[in-house]
Formats: structure tokens, C-alpha cells, sequence
């Protein structure tokens, strides 16, 4: 039986919006060794309203900037361990280390600005870069270089909520099972790419 008061629906109580330890959490996770990008708990947030999407991400960015630090400093210590873990991780491939390396060749450190649109995650340029930069720098350049996804998904899925509000109340488990299906289209396709 249900906690809520008649007629007041899960999204309207507000008991499906992540809290930002969460988003910290899972960026800091999937900077590290997770590979399921935040995205998805930021997405689900936003669809509630732009002030907790926004929330999230925020928390995700922290996160994912300490994670990023950690790779960098692990990887300056012990570069070929943080590499071999880096690369055992699902769906990380040997392929994108060489794309990395050839970015940072051509273009520096500001070659990470091209991650978030090769679909290269951004432990393995954390890895390759303390030959490239000091720490640093390469905190400074992973916030654009983070930001760039995560307010995309921040825009179209607050857009999405704002748009269907009214139908997402009144079907709260058909918006869940749409959104689940979305991302695990999405998933499937971007792992059958790589």
C-alpha cells in the first residue's frame, strides 16, 4: 500500500530524485573503475526539474574531477599498472589508448576536449596525461572537458520533463520502463560500436 496521499503521485512527492552524494558518488565511480557513465542518474534527475538536474550535476562534476585527480596521480606514481587496470575495465579498449595519445600529440592537453564526443572514457585521458601536463592544468581542462556531456543530457532530458510533466504524473511507471528502455538502447548501441 502506498505512503502517498490520494492522488499525489511519486513524482509530485519527489521520492525518485537522487540525492547529490549520489551523483558524487557515481562520478567519482565512473571516473575511476565504473563504466556506466552518471548521465543516466543525472537524466533521471533533470526529468523532475532543471534545479535538482542542475544539483546532480554539479555533484557528478566534483566527482568526477576527484576521481580524475586520483587517475592522474596514480597513473604519474605507476603508469604501467594504472594502464593495464584502466584497460581491463568492460568496454575499454586498447584502440582508445592509441586515440588518446595521438589527440594529446596533435593538439596537447586540450586534446581531452574531444573525449566526451569520441565516446573515449575519461579515465584513460586521465592515465595518459601527466606526461602532457602538471596536475593542475589537467584539473582545469577536465571541466569543460566533462561539463560539455553532462549539460547536453542536463538540457534535453529537464526539456523532456518540462515538456511531458503533466503525462508523467498521471503514468509514472510507463515514463520509468520509457526511460530504462532508452538507455539500454542507448548502452547497447554505443557497446556494439566499440
Amino acid at each position: 500500500m502506498s505512503n502517498l496521499p490520494t492522488g499525489q503521485t511519486v513524482l509530485e512527492k519527489g521520492l525518485w530524485r537522487p540525492h547529490w552524494w549520489l551523483g558524487f558518488l557515481w562520478g567519482f565511480a565512473e571516473g575511476t573503475l565504473f563504466f556506466i557513465i552518471p548521465d543516466l542518474l543525472l537524466s533521471w534527475a533533470s526529468l523532475t526539474g532543471a534545479k535538482c538536474g542542475f544539483k546532480i550535476l554539479g555533484a557528478i562534476l566534483a566527482g568526477s574531477l576527484v576521481a580524475g585527480l586520483c587517475m592522474y596521480t596514480w597513473a604519474a606514481s605507476q603508469p604501467d599498472l594504472s594502464r593495464s587496470v584502466v584497460i581491463s575495465i568492460p568496454f575499454v579498449r586498447a584502440k582508445m589508448f592509441d586515440r588518446v595519445q595521438q589527440d594529446y600529440r596533435d593538439q596537447g592537453i586540450s586534446g581531452m576536449l574531444r573525449g566526451p564526443g569520441s565516446g573515449i572514457p575519461y579515465k584513460v585521458y586521465a592515465v595518459l596525461a601527466p606526461p602532457v601536463t602538471n596536475p593542475a592544468v589537467f584539473v582545469l581542462i577536465s571541466i569543460p572537458a566533462r561539463v560539455e556531456r553532462l549539460v547536453l543530457s542536463w538540457l534535453a532530458f529537464t526539456s523532456l520533463g518540462w515538456v511531458f510533466q503533466r503525462w508523467m504524473r498521471n503514468h509514472p511507471r510507463i515514463t520509468t520502463v520509457l526511460f530504462l528502455t532508452f538507455w539500454i538502447i542507448t548502452y547497447a548501441s554505443y557497446w556494439s560500436r566499440i
